[in-house]
């Protein structure tokens, strides 16, 4: 059926009615796509790991569209992949009520999500991203924005159109993932990158996972400086409410790395656990134009640099026994805490529907 794509009819509107679990693409959880401060980010972002190119370039009025503004591509993602485990066909023309997006992510009824929601329509719609990542040996010439066509009003709600890419991804099984529902009520833009890292490496698989804290600050793309991008991971470390997921800072002959831990908690559930990635090498990669020196500040303002790993060494480790780490005389835990007291606001808007063009 995929292959003859008799499961998507391009030309009709798919309409949102109802709620479904969200889901993220894999291809969007590890690499630098979104900003990761809430401040706009003018600064573009050009992202390599070998033969893997990311470049998203930002709108001079909005900026880069954030992490936070992911939250409906996730939504979408989610949706479409429910109408597709039913059997039904999809469409990259998509048609909802924004009340639905708010109930099924927890956003609170009022002026102000319905402003949040309309910035984040206008960065998706104003960012421009290329990459190869599935797009051939033509990739240059295959630039997107995240949403088109967009299109708000008091009858019909919203109408949008995704891109091709984003559409065909969603329709393979294998990449995309379920969120925790927890997710959404992060607060910081690096618990959030974070997570995502977590999901889409660790899944619920047992055992621990090593990520050398300057492998992280290279997928991440942030403005931080390097040294607050890992005060920031250790802030993350003491956060016992973080879904799913236990992290800790550690080092190793000097070496900072954080480990991740799959726990018991979540609030809901989640598709079966990815496989157990390599280790992966990074051809000394923060981007073209996408750090600041490390005695700056953090600055979206800030001339751009290039910073680069030179040791070539593998940046990701994988460690298969809990006590293989406490055994090595090397590794000291350092943790501080964070806590989250985010208040989870009530929908109280009553379903008008959505209309069929």
């Amino acid at each position: 059926m995929r292959g003859e794509e008799s499961w998507k009819e391009p030309d009709r509107r798919f309409v949102i009615s109802g709620p479904a679990r969200p889901r993220d693409l894999r291809d969007l959880m590890e690499r630098p796509f979104f900003a990761l401060g809430k401040i706009p980010r003018y600064a573009p972002i050009h992202y390599r790991a070998g033969y893997t190119e990311v470049h998203v370039i930002p709108n001079e009025a909005v900026g880069i569209a954030t992490i936070w503004d992911a939250d409906v591509l996730i939504w979408l993602a989610g949706q479409i992949v429910d109408a597709l485990n039913h059997g039904l066909w999809v469409s990259r023309h998509v048609r909802f009520t924004p009340w639905r997006l708010f109930a099924d992510l927890g956003w609170a009824d009022g002026a102000h999500q319905y402003r949040r929601f309309h910035g984040a329509l206008a960065r998706l719609a104003a960012t421009t991203v290329t990459t190869t990542i599935r797009n051939g040996p033509n990739w240059q010439e295959k630039s997107f924005t995240w949403v088109s066509d967009v299109r708000v009003s008091g009858d019909d709600g919203v109408a949008l159109t995704l891109p091709e890419w984003f559409l065909d991804t969603i329709a393979e099984p294998t990449r995309v993932l379920t969120v925790d529902a927890a997710y959404f009520r992060l607060r910081g833009g690096v618990e959030r990158w974070l997570y995502r890292i977590a999901r889409k490496h660790v899944g619920r698989q047992r055992g621990q996972w090593l990520f050398e804290t300057a492998f992280l600050y290279s997928k991440s793309g942030s403005l931080m400086q390097r040294g607050d991008f890992a005060l920031a991971l250790r802030k993350i470390a003491g956060n016992t409410a973080f879904p799913r997921y236990r992290f800790a800072v550690v080092v190793s002959r000097g070496v900072e790395y954080l480990r991740i831990e799959t726990t018991a908690r979540s609030t809901g559930p989640v598709d079966k656990p990815v496989r157990r990635p390599v280790a992966i090498n990074v051809d000394g990669t923060v981007g073209l134009r996408d750090g600041i020196p490390l005695d700056r500040s953090e600055n979206p303002h800030a001339t751009p640099c290039h910073i680069t790993e030179s040791d070539g060494r593998n940046l990701v480790h994988n460690l298969k026994s809990l006590d293989r780490c406490r055994e090595s005389r090397f590794f000291a835990q350092r943790i501080s805490g964070r806590g989250d007291k985010r208040k989870k606001a009530q929908e109280a808007v009553a379903d008008r529907g959505a209309g069929v063009p």
